[in-house]
Parts: C-alpha cells; sequence; structure tokens
C-alpha cells in the first residue's frame, strides 16, 4: 500500500560524521518504510518508527505496516534540492531502491541533483534495481563520488535464511549487481550487517561473504552487530522462532548480557578480518577527502586515521574510555577550521595539545600520522 503524504522534510544533517564507518554527513529517503521487510531491521525500534502516531485505520489490517504500507514524501526531489542547495558539499547517505522507486523514481531525481552540485554519494543497497540508474552514478563517479555498499547476511542463495529477508532480492542477484558496478569503476562492498549470531556467523558463510564479494569486484567488508531494542526486537523473535525455535533462548541470554554479546560480537569480529585478510580486503571504507576545500583536506585525513583507531578498538572489545579519547578527539578535528598540519608546523605537539578533546598521547600520534604524509595513504 502506497500513500502519498505532505512533508517539509526531507534532508539529515548529522552532529558529527560517523567516522569509521560510512563517513557520511547527510542523509535523505523519499519514501518512510521498506518493502523488502528485513525482519533483524533497526528502523522497527521505537524511536525510529514512523508509525507510532500514526491514527489511519486501514493499518490495523496490515502485518507488518514497515512493509506493507510505503509514504511517499510529495515532491520530494524539489524538497531535496532545496534543502541541500546551500549546504557544504560533503557526503550523503541514500537508500532508496525498494520497489515503489519503481513508480516514482524520485530516487534518480535526488542523484541528478547530486549531479548537479557534484554532491559526493554513498548508497547502501539490497536491489540490483539501483542498475538503472548505472549511467547517473558513472556521472557522479567521474565528477565527485560514489561509493555503493550492497548489504549483505547471508554469502549465497539460501531459501530457509530468507526467513529473515522475507522481499529482499537473492544475495546472488546482489552480488552480479556489485561486478557490473566494479566493471564500471565504481568503488563497491559489502556491508556484512547485521552478522546474527548463531545463524549466519560461521565461518562458512563469513567466507562465503567475503570471497564472493572478491570474485565480484568488492573492495571492502563493513561488518557490524545485530542490536534488538523495543519492538524490533519482538518482531524478530517472531522470525527466529520460524528458523529455529531453539534459539530463543540462546537469544534471550545473549540480549541480557551485555558481557556475552560482547564477546560473541569481538568473535565474530575477528573471524571476518582473518578472511579479509585472505582474500586482500579492506575491512573498513576509505575516506574521501578530495571533494573537502585543500586547506582542510589534510584535517579529514588525521581525523579518518582517529575514528578508524576508535572503531578498532570498539569492534575488538578494547576500553571504551579510549575509545571515546579517540572519537571526540577525531570529532574536534574533523570539524576544526584551521589546518592541523599548520599547527603542526608553527608550534608543534603544544599546539596539537591546545586543540580541544587531544590529550598528550593522541597529541603524539597526530604527529606520527602527520609526518607519514596521510593525505598520500
Amino acid at each position: 500500500m502506497y500513500k502519498v503524504y505532505s512533508t517539509k522534510h526531507i534532508l539529515n544533517i548529522h552532529k558529527h560524521c560517523d567516522g569509521g564507518w560510512f563517513w557520511i554527513k547527510y542523509s535523505a529517503s523519499p519514501y518512510i518504510g521498506c518493502e523488502h521487510g528485513c525482519t533483524y531491521c533497526y528502523c522497527r525500534e521505537d524511536k525510529y518508527d514512523p508509525y507510532k502516531r500514526e491514527i489511519d485505520p486501514e493499518l490495523l489490517e496490515l502485518e507488518d505496516p514497515f512493509s506493507e504500507y510505503i509514504k511517499i514524501k510529495d515532491k520530494a526531489p524539489e524538497l531535496f534540492k532545496k534543502a541541500i542547495a546551500t549546504k557544504p558539499k560533503d557526503l550523503i547517505y541514500l537508500d532508496s531502491y525498494q520497489p515503489v522507486e519503481k513508480e516514482y523514481g524520485y530516487c534518480r531525481k535526488i542523484l541528478e541533483t547530486c549531479l548537479d552540485l557534484e554532491l559526493p554519494v554513498f548508497l547502501n543497497e539490497k536491489s540490483p534495481l539501483l542498475l538503472k540508474d548505472l549511467d547517473i552514478l558513472k556521472e557522479i563517479n567521474n565528477r565527485s563520488y560514489v561509493n555503493v555498499g550492497w548489504s549483505m547476511v547471508c554469502g549465497k542463495d539460501n531459501d530457509k535464511f530468507s526467513i529473515f529477508e522475507p522481499n529482499t532480492p537473492k544475495p546472488d542477484s546482489r552480488f552480479n549487481a556489485m561486478r557490473k558496478l566494479s566493471d564500471n569503476d565504481i568503488l563497491t562492498g559489502t556491508i556484512f550487517m547485521p552478522i546474527l549470531p548463531y545463524i549466519s556467523d560461521t565461518e562458512e558463510n563469513i567466507e562465503e561473504v567475503i570471497k564472493n564479494t572478491k570474485i565480484n569486484g568488492g573492495k571492502y567488508v563493513l561488518d557490524g552487530g545485530l542490536t534488538l531494542n523495543g519492538y524490533c526486537k519482538t518482531y524478530f523473535f517472531k522470525s527466529l522462532e520460524k528458523y529455529d525455535s531453539y534459539l530463543l533462548e540462546k537469544y534471550e541470554k545473549l540480549f541480557s548480557s551485555e558481557k556475552l554479546y560482547s564477546q560473541i560480537n569481538i568473535k565474530i569480529h575477528k573471524t571476518v578480518l582473518k578472511y579479509c585478510k585472505k582474500y586482500n580486503l579492506q575491512n573498513y571504507i576509505t575516506r574521501p577527502i578530495n571533494f573537502y576545500p585543500l586547506e582542510i583536506q589534510i584535517n579529514k585525513k588525521v581525523s579518518e586515521k582517529l575514528f578508524l583507531k576508535a572503531r578498532e578498538i570498539q569492534t575488538e572489545g578494547g576500553n571504551k574510555y579510549k575509545e571515546w579519547a579517540y572519537r571526540k578527539a577525531a570529532w574536534e578535528i574533523d570539524e576544526l577550521k584551521e589546518n592541523i598540519q599548520e599547527i603542526y608546523k608553527n608550534e608543534g605537539v603544544n599546539g596539537l595539545l591546545g586543540t580541544k578533546g587531544v590529550g598528550k598521547s593522541i597529541a603524539i600520534e597526530i604527529e606520527k600520522i602527520l609526518k607519514s604524509n596521510p593525505i598520500n595513504d
């Protein structure tokens, strides 16, 4: 069921870039809800739920309004163009290639604005429907930057596993689309999220995902764990019971123990690292910086190193205070208006220490980064 509605809002401006992950500052979607209906989707969590204030009686008949009732933002492309036109150039996240896009084509029109403004784009997708706009993606790639991350949880077609992705194109079709993008010199890879404990975290599946990424021209595999809160957990457990009711007790135990959950995710991440190394793939996305003004590109590159260090500490179960020290320092340098290289050149380590959030140990690490000529990495 589709419903067009009026709104003034389409562009999300994030307080900080999501350093270490997708590197995005903006996000936008012309649609609310998702027809793919993945049962693990965090967007069903109460704070994201687009239907919590919905009073449309038609919803009462639907088993899953999130995937069966798609809201279309009226004049979304025009709203987006107006909202983004005066904003500083930065990376935007899009993810709108679900079946409704065939009818409305709003994502393509948003991409046309991105092309006109030479705005860099990251797309997180599950559907080869995206290939209908390969022509415009190639043009954006030539003028600025495009990266397409393919959302995967399984390395090959698996009918039983489709319980968790009921309306999603099969993994093989996504890997084929990855190959098509790679053949056209568009950066692409796998967003291996969420890796489902006791289900998709086997060595066999992890290697299959990473091997198929390599075979199909992907350059990276970015892994992440499952989050379950509020209604998101309730809904996921319905599919979990269909898949294997024995796992319900294990999941209840897992998500009631932060320590156990952390241990499981650390083990999964180490397995991903093992196979990324085997197949010579990055386990992170290199930050694009060429679209930023020259004078702050070094700031973006230094903050990239610190963000990745914070993510490494997080995914490997390290000290949380240390993780946040790196993350806060990264945010400050990322948003610094002065050139960090010039500060160091004129004032040395003492100048670095004058930057908010930068302590002595991180200042010394920044010094090493600057001496390594990171722009040429």
